[in-house]
C-alpha cells in the first residue's frame, strides 16, 4: 500500500489530495468500504481525482468504478468541488450533500454571492474568482439532500448524518457506528491548520458564534472512538475529545478579544478589518486578514449586536 494512504482499521481510509500543491493547505478524503463497495467522504477539488484518487484508491484495494456514494460535508470547493469529476468514473455513483449547502455544490456562481463575494469594505476577491471557479466547476447535480438525523448507506453500512452548522450554513458530520469513525470536515478547526509550507495559519472560520458552538457540543456527545477532519490526520478519541475542547476555547478567545476591542473602541466604531487583523494575528495568519478571519470576525460582530452591545454599524451603544 502507498505510504501517502493511511489504514485506519475497519473498513476506513484516510487518502491523500492535490490541495496543498493547489492551495497549499494539507487536506484529505476518507474512503469508507462495505464489500466491493466505497463511500469517498469530502472528495477534494476537481482536479483531485485524476492528480491523487487515481492512484490512491487502487493502494486501498479497489477500484474507482466501485465508488458507491460521494459525500460532501459542506459546499467550499475543497470539500464538494471533486464530486462533479466522478461521474464518468463512477457514473453510478450517488452524489450527497447537507440540504442547506447544496445549492452551493451545484451553483459556484451562488456560492461567489453569498460567501467569497460578501465582505464589501474589507476584502476584494475578485481577482481569484476564476482561480475558486476551477476548483469546483464543472458542478454536479446532488443526489441526496441530507438532513439531521438521516442515514446514508454504502452496501449495508450506514453512516449517520450530524448537522454542526457554524461553518457553513447547513456543515453536516458523519458517523460511523459500525466502526467507531466521526468524520468533521470543518467543523472541528482548534486554533487554526498550519499552511503546508509553515508560513501561516488558516484561522477557523464560522459564519455564526452560537452555531459553531452547538456543532462542537454535539460532536463532544458522540460517542466515537476515532475522529476524522478534512484538514488534520485522523486521531484517536482522546486527541479528538482535546480537540473539539481546544475548537471551543478558540470561539471563546474570539468573543473575549471581540468584546474587549468593541469597548476599547467606544465609542468610536469597532470595523470589522480590525478584528480580523487582530484574530488573525493571534493565529499567525499571514496576512491577518483573511477570508477565514474576515467571516469569523463578522460572526463575532454581529453576535454582539445581537446582545445590544454594537449597533448595525459596529458603533458600541451608548
Amino acid at each position: 500500500m502507498s505510504a501517502a494512504v493511511r489504514e485506519l482499521g475497519n473498513g476506513v481510509y484516510q487518502l491523500p489530495t492535490d490541495y496543498p500543491e493547489v492551495c497549499n493547505a494539507p487536506l484529505w478524503t476518507y474512503l469508507v468500504a462495505d464489500g466491493d463497495r466505497f463511500a469517498l467522504i469530502d472528495p477534494g477539488i476537481t482536479s483531485t481525482l485524476a492528480a491523487t484518487l487515481t492512484e490512491a484508491i487502487p493502494a486501498a484495494g479497489f477500484g474507482t468504478g466501485q465508488a458507491d456514494l460521494l459525500l460532501a460535508t459542506h459546499g467550499h470547493p475543497d470539500h464538494s468541488g471533486g464530486q462533479g469529476s466522478w461521474r464518468a468514473a463512477a457514473p453510478g455513483a450517488r452524489i450527497a450533500a447537507p440540504l442547506e449547502d447544496a445549492a452551493w455544490v451545484e451553483s459556484f456562481d451562488k456560492q461567489w454571492t453569498r460567501f467569497w463575494d460578501d465582505y464589501p469594505g474589507v476584502m476584494d476577491l475578485r481577482d481569484t474568482r476564476d482561480f475558486l471557479a476551477g476548483l469546483c466547476v464543472p458542478e454536479p447535480r446532488v443526489d441526496l439532500l441530507l438532513r439531521d438525523g438521516d442515514t446514508v448507506a454504502v452496501g449495508a453500512r450506514e453512516l449517520t448524518v450530524i448537522e454542526t452548522r457554524g461553518h457553513t450554513w447547513g456543515h453536516c458530520a458523519f458517523f460511523d457506528p459500525a466502526g467507531g469513525a466521526l468524520f468533521t470536515g470543518d467543523a472541528v478547526q482548534g486554533h487554526g491548520v498550519p499552511s503546508c509550507d509553515g508560513q501561516s495559519v488558516f484561522a477557523p472560520l464560522y459564519l455564526d458564534v452560537a452555531e459553531a458552538r452547538w456543532g462542537l457540543r454535539r460532536l463532544l456527545e458522540v460517542p466515537f472512538e476515532l475522529l476524522c477532519p478534512a484538514h488534520v490526520p485522523a486521531m484517536p478519541r482522546a486527541e479528538g475529545v482535546a480537540f473539539l475542547q481546544d475548537s471551543l476555547a478558540f470561539i471563546d478567545q474570539a468573543d473575549q478579544i471581540a468584546r474587549e476591542m468593541a469597548a476599547d473602541r467606544a465609542p468610536a466604531p469597532l470595523l470589522t478589518r480590525e478584528l480580523a487583523a487582530r484574530l488573525g494575528e493571534t493565529t499567525g495568519t499571514t496576512p491577518p486578514v483573511s477570508p477565514q478571519t474576515v467571516a469569523t470576525a463578522r460572526a463575532h460582530l454581529y453576535d454582539l449586536a445581537r446582545e445590544g452591545l454594537l449597533e448595525a454599524a459596529w458603533v458600541p451603544s451608548r
